[in-house]
C-alpha cells in the first residue's frame, strides 16, 4: 500500500515541489516505469475550481494552468524501483516564477499500475 505526501516550499527559482511516496504496506512494493519520468506535478487556479479541477484530473479532463511534464523529454527507457515495507522515494521538481495566486498543486506518480498522488493548497505572493 503506497501513501504519498506532496511538500511546496519557496525557493530561489520558484516553488520547489516534492512528493514524497511511502510503502505502508507489509510486502515490497515494485513502481514500474515506462519513461524516465517518475513523477508529474500540476498546478490548478483558485482553491474552489481547483479541488473540482483536482477530482477531473484523474480523467485528464481538467486543464491546469501549468503542467511539469509539458515541454520535457524524458528517456524512453523502462525503470523500476523497489520499495520495501517503511521505505519512502521522494521527487522533486520546481515550478518556476508561477504567477502571483491561489493554486491547487496535485503531484503524482507516473507509475504503471500504482495510484499515489497527494494535494497541497499554496498562495504564491
Amino acid at each position: 500500500m503506497l501513501t504519498a505526501a506532496l511538500t511546496t516550499t519557496d525557493g530561489d527559482e520558484g516553488l520547489d515541489l516534492a512528493l514524497t511516496v511511502t510503502n505502508d504496506g507489509d510486502d515490497p512494493v515494485a513502481l514500474r516505469f515506462r519513461t524516465g519520468q517518475r513523477v508529474d506535478f500540476a498546478a490548478y487556479e483558485g482553491a474552489d475550481g481547483g479541488l473540482a479541477a483536482a477530482a477531473d484530473a484523474r480523467d485528464r479532463d481538467a486543464d491546469p494552468v501549468w503542467r511539469h511534464a509539458a515541454g520535457r523529454l524524458f528517456t524512453q527507457a523502462l525503470g523500476s524501483e523497489t520499495l520495501v515495507p517503511g521505505e519512502s522515494a521522494t521527487y522533486e521538481g520546481t515550478w518556476s516564477d508561477p504567477p502571483p495566486g491561489e493554486y491547487l498543486i496535485v503531484g503524482s506518480l507516473t507509475g504503471e499500475r500504482q495510484d499515489a498522488r497527494a494535494t497541497a493548497t499554496v498562495a504564491v505572493e
